[in-house]
């Protein structure tokens, strides 16, 4: 054994034995509840929210958002679902109506005497087709044949003559 008195006077000192308790994960706890992630799909859906968009929805920063998609599979998973959908379903809609062309009706709604909005007129409008819509659509569609960048081959040989001039 060793010599040496010990800091507190040569007294043995043993740790209480405490009862096992449960470990605490650290942290605060998580601002995640399982109902954003059908929240979130909805929201992307229908409106094409981004990230950014999502983070001030759920009051979060848009990196616990990015967190969220890595730790939560549902969430992951309703992100991406809506993505698909928005990006898939409703802006190609959008484009093929506005390379086709389309129309609409415009209510016009006034004032009355009493200061109560009236349904004064409705019009028919209409959109011609757009041509960089159109473009874009046929770009993508048939690149091929569409694309501004042209390759062209060129076959046999090629002589390169270099003239120097002396001044």
């Amino acid at each position: 054994m060793n010599n040496q008195k010990s800091k507190n006077g040569g007294k043995s000192t043993k740790a209480p034995k405490l009862s096992p308790k449960k470990k605490h994960p650290g942290g605060r706890p998580p601002d995640y509840k399982p109902e954003y992630a059908e929240m979130a799909q909805f929201v992307i859906e229908d409106s094409g929210f981004s990230m950014f968009k999502l983070a001030k929805l759920f009051n979060v920063s848009h990196r616990t958002i990015y967190r969220w998609i890595e730790d939560y599979t549902k969430f992951c998973h309703a992100v991406e679902k809506g993505r698909t959908t928005w990006d898939g379903h409703k802006i190609h809609k959008s484009l093929v109506k506005r390379s086709v062309g389309f129309s609409y009706n415009e209510t016009t709604h006034e004032a009355d005497k009493d200061g109560t909005m009236v349904k004064t007129k409705v019009v028919r409008k209409y959109f011609p087709p757009d041509v960089a819509a159109m473009k874009h659509w046929q770009v993508n569609r048939q690149p091929d044949q569409w694309r501004d960048k042209h390759e062209t081959e060129h076959s046999g040989d090629i002589k390169i003559n270099i003239v120097r001039f002396n001044e």
